[in-house]
């Protein structure tokens, strides 16, 4: 029995994700089976594969599996959000919305070149927090802007490099440029942070919140 790697309960579902790296499309001797299959890419050339189960009353309601290509990503709080009745979901260099309860596919936008780190709400809309490209999508997966740094959107420590405020957002790439972007993308502020020193500040305190509802 596989376990899951992560469990989201809302009001009358419970969300379970499962790692599904070592699942085959030429078998029938999985561990798991799933109702439905939402792809990005190459079948055979995929980096990252995400089950998803959603139970009502104890019941499972549906079941799909998700696949990209791009970097591997794995599933955290900066990964899913639930919003506009459903649920958005970073897998590699794709995000994925789906449906509640029944998993059907809104839509899917590569948001990255490599991989998507992270998804965080930016007013209505959301900004993807990509490996080369920090990119903001409408509510229908439409690519509004994105940004590129001098190198990777992230560090070492992977600590405190990207964070939503209430009015602009910080990023920091690999050689410790620290850049600040207003909502539309503009660059406002750019400067250097002190390697292996990277904390959190008393902004983070201001940081949006993951369970925000719409």
């Amino acid at each position: 029995m596989k376990e899951p790697i992560e469990v989201l309960v809302l009001e009358r579902q419970i969300i379970k994700f499962f790692d599904e790296a070592d699942y085959r499309f030429d078998t029938l001797d999985n561990i798991k089976t799933y109702e439905k299959f939402f792809i990005s890419g190459d079948r055979n050339m995929l980096t990252s594969q995400i089950g998803i189960e959603i139970f009502e009353d104890d019941i499972l309601k549906s079941s799909c599996l998700i696949g990209s290509e791009g970097g591997g990503t794995g599933i955290n709080g900066n990964t899913t959000l639930i919003s506009y009745g459903g649920i958005v979901i970073c897998c590699s260099n794709t995000v994925f919305k789906l449906t509640i309860p029944n998993l059907d596919l809104e839509w899917k936008t590569i948001a990255d070149t490599m991989t998507c780190f992270g998804i965080h709400y930016l007013d209505e809309d959301y900004v993807v927090h990509g490996e080369l490209e920090i990119s903001r999508l409408d509510k229908d997966g439409k690519i509004i802007w994105q940004q590129g740094g001098r190198d990777i959107w992230t560090t070492a420590e992977a600590f405190d490099d990207f964070a939503v405020y209430d009015n602009y957002i910080l990023a920091t790439d690999w050689e410790y440029n620290r850049y600040k972007y207003d909502f539309d993308g503009n660059l406002l502020e750019e400067y250097k942070v002190e390697q292996n020193k990277v904390v959190q500040t008393e902004e983070n305190i201001k940081i949006k919140k993951w369970w925000k509802f719409w």
